[in-house]
């Protein structure tokens, strides 16, 4: 673990604690049930605020490698919504920015290929780098050509041999990587030798302003380093030559900001980035951060006292999702075996293994079809509608909690 006595961006020392979740485990290292005896590692989980390039910024980090080592288990091809939402955005871009065959699209951070695969089937060359093992075997499986490494320093000569003609990368993308990775500016200035002056830079990260107006605080954890606003987003970029032209918030992961960036200053700023801008500047990020915390204590005094209610009435209450944001949620509750009997999953290096922390086991959803528990609480509330139509088509006949922004009952 590495004490970050500064800004992560900038350097400076004017950073301000504005959120303290507690010690938390890595919330992908999910064990097996003979595992439980090993040691478990708890890192500090706060966030502090950059007064300079105002950025949101947990106070430790992690090296890349331990985070996202031989436990991390996430793939993106496991949750359909954001199947569907790939799909179309590649082909969006592909329209947009008028990519044709034998053009190049380069995804840093491509987990299982899900994304490039959407980009693949519609013509276009693509190469992956994934550095987590497990979801880079599953994109080779899917005839996804992957580099089996962590974006950073030197990565660019492995791409150059795969793309020896640099003039063909149309793209790059990192849909939820420039969050994660322990040094961005290093980050940074690799991607710029591996794009030309009519390259689109595009990445994903959550947005910070969603963060704090839903109230999505499970989502910081350790492999979230940063959580961007566009201004903070427009600060960094500046740093390293790239311009951003146009910006835009999608629904998915609970809110997420997409930006377009390029080395060169030709293209047309759109209007929705300016009106994106504009609203930004109307949001008080400190005060949002105090009524953050007022407010999530109550919730989790709220949630607590519901689950312990139901438990003790000899209900059956299950967890619907083990997403990575579901431990912080877990842990930082407190929510144990004794008030939440199973999480249910559709991911296959989840199903027989146990959450990390409070360590309640992962089964397979189709249980609850069988069981028809009580109470079904959902940890991936960022999908919640999709699950619940779901649930309802497979038979499930128990009500739904939400646990995110605020705790609701759905029957």
């Amino acid at each position: 673990m590495i004490q970050q006595p500064v800004c992560q961006v900038c350097g400076s020392f004017d950073l301000k604690e504005v959120l303290n979740l507690g010690l938390q485990p890595l919330c992908n290292e999910f064990k097996l049930p003979s595992q439980l005896n090993s040691p478990e590692t708890y890192y500090p989980l706060s966030l502090v605020y950059c007064e300079d390039c105002e950025t949101v910024q947990l106070s430790y980090i992690i090296p890349t490698e331990q985070v996202f080592g031989e436990q991390y288990t996430y793939l993106t091809g496991s949750t359909r919504a954001v199947v569907e939402y790939f799909n179309n955005l590649a082909a969006q871009l592909i329209q947009r920015f008028n990519l044709v065959r034998g053009d190049v699209v380069i995804d840093i951070g491509s987990n299982d290929g899900t994304f490039l695969n959407a980009f693949k089937r519609l013509g276009i060359n693509v190469l992956g780098i994934e550095g987590s093992p497990k979801p880079a075997s599953f994109a080779e499986t899917y005839g996804i050509k992957t580099i089996q490494n962590f974006f950073g320093k030197g990565i660019s000569e492995l791409i150059k041999k795969e793309v020896p003609d640099l003039n063909r990368v149309k793209l790059v993308t990192a849909m939820n990587v420039i969050a994660h990775t322990d040094n961005i500016n290093e980050f940074l200035d690799e991607v710029k030798l591996i794009v030309n002056p009519e390259t689109v830079f595009v990445t994903q990260s959550h947005y910070l302003i969603s963060l704090l107006e839903n109230l999505e605080f499970d989502t910081i954890y350790h492999e979230h380093l940063r959580y961007y606003s566009l201004k903070s987003l427009i600060n960094l970029f500046t740093r390293h030559g790239f311009t951003v032209f146009d910006a835009e918030v999608v629904d998915v992961y609970g809110g997420s900001i997409v930006v377009y960036a390029s080395l060169s200053d030709g293209n047309h700023t759109t209007t929705r980035f300016l009106n994106l801008l504009k609203n930004e500047n109307k949001v008080n990020i400190l005060e949002r951060f105090r009524e953050t915390n007022n407010v999530l204590l109550q919730n989790k005094a709220k949630l607590l006292n519901m689950l312990y209610r139901y438990k003790k009435q000899g209900k059956h209450i299950i967890g619907v999702g083990a997403p990575m944001k579901s431990s912080t949620l877990l842990n930082f509750y407190g929510i144990t075996p004794d008030l939440l009997d199973c999480l249910t999953e559709v991911n296959p290096l989840k199903i027989g293994t146990m959450s990390p922390g409070v360590h309640i086991p992962v089964v397979d959803e189709t249980m609850v079809f069988d069981d028809q528990p009580d109470y079904a609480l959902i940890l991936s509330w960022n999908i919640a509608n999709q699950i619940m139509k779901s649930y309802r088509q497979k038979g499930y006949k128990g009500k739904f909690i939400i646990p995110v922004p605020k705790i609701r009952i759905i029957k």
